[in-house]
């Protein structure tokens, strides 16, 4: 193994093409699902005719089973994750010439959600959650601003509660962003219900799965009716398709299943694996109040070409591996306000990557083959 070792330990390209003819390819299980239940329902939607109608039997099933699963009373269906942050940040009466503050280090397109309803980003760090860091939101004078978006990525949650408080004391509306964790508890709360408003995603690569689509979430009548005001023109202005609801009405019923399977993934790496891969920072911490949820799991790098060595290499093994969402801290002074130091956020914005859900959905008989693959793929770009 020392003379393997010794031939393959160059991080350059050079090496690569011969190392994975040594070792096997890993194979991935396919997302989105292939089951039967899919196509039973997609099927039955056809056979009633109901895929034609503006309003159908399955996106009043979704809504009630989203409803129940989410612990939200009022839930709005629309067409994307994306729509649904639109959507929110209207509801919460964000208007051109507010402020929305978000996290420095957070899916680009609630930045450019917020431009796009005419308001300016206000970029805050984030701490060990890979979230708003409470203390920095706390340290921003900002009479103009009306919202703050808050993620759970990467499996973490968000410190939902402080901030919700911190909002709360200031007369701020928190739209929870759950777009990436369906079926994680905070401290017994679902992720999406703890916010005056949340959002779901049905992205085509999310655990919920249509191609497109997502949901808003809230439990106050206030913004359950801003919702539907904007929406109702009488028809719906940014539907999710009687199709797609039938797609996901047999997903909801195995998510929590599907939950535990990629979180016993999780568990086995965190007591098994984690510890061998020396030279990777480990990103998705567990936490005791918190059932977590998987869409992604996340290392930070020793720097952006470490990075790039462990991507271009887990592409030819067949690892999903890729780069984690980029930080927004060279954002133009016009674009945004930076108020605080953003140095987490610079930092993990050049060296996070992320391992995809699809991966931890293999059973128990595999955990040994993705260890071994992840224990390669880190001795081999060293």
């Amino acid at each position: 193994m020392g003379r393997r070792q010794d031939r393959y330990d160059d991080p350059t390209n050079r090496h690569i093409e011969p190392y994975t003819r040594v070792f096997m390819k890993f194979d991935c299980p396919s997302w989105p699902p292939e089951w039967p239940e899919i196509r039973a329902s997609i099927n039955q939607t056809i056979d009633s005719g109901n895929w034609g109608s503006y309003r159908s039997d399955q996106q009043e099933q979704l809504k009630t089973a989203i409803s129940a699963t989410f612990s939200a009373s009022h839930v709005r269906l629309c067409c994307s994750g994306t729509a649904a942050i639109e959507i929110a940040l209207k509801a919460a009466g964000v208007r051109p010439g507010h402020e929305v503050i978000l996290a420095a280090l957070d899916y680009p397109g609630n930045f450019r959600t917020i431009e796009l309803v005419g308001a300016r980003p206000v970029l805050v760090d984030v701490d060990q959650t890979l979230s708003i860091d409470p203390k920095s939101l706390a340290a921003v004078a900002a009479a103009d601003v009306r919202a703050v978006i808050a993620s759970h990525i990467y499996g973490n949650a968000a410190d939902i509660k402080n901030l919700k408080s911190e909002c709360d004391r200031r007369g701020w509306v928190l739209i929870e962003d759950a777009c990436q964790v369906p079926g994680m508890t905070i401290g017994g709360a679902p992720a999406g219900s703890i916010g005056h408003l949340g959002t779901l995603s049905f992205g085509g690569s999310k655990p919920l799965t249509a191609g497109s689509g997502g949901a808003i979430l809230t439990n106050e009548s206030r913004f359950a009716v801003k919702i539907d005001s904007i929406l109702d023109r009488p028809s719906d202005a940014s539907p999710l398709s009687p199709l797609q609801a039938a797609a996901l009405l047999p997903q909801l019923q195995r998510l929590q299943e599907c939950n535990q399977r990629r979180v016993a993934t999780v568990r086995h790496l965190e007591s098994k694996v984690i510890s061998h891969l020396a030279r990777w920072l480990w990103l998705s911490q567990s936490r005791e109040h918190v059932e977590p949820a998987y869409y992604k799991v996340a290392w930070a790098a020793q720097s952006a070409e470490h990075r790039a060595a462990i991507i271009d290499l887990a592409a030819k093994l067949g690892l999903p591996i890729g780069e984690g969402f980029r930080s927004m801290v060279r954002s133009s002074e016009r674009r945004c306000r930076k108020p605080v130091a953003l140095h987490q956020s610079t930092r993990l914005g050049e060296t996070i990557f992320v391992l995809d859900h699809a991966a931890l959905l293999i059973g128990e008989d595999r955990y040994r083959e993705l260890g071994d693959m992840l224990q390669q793929l880190e001795q081999h770009t060293r």
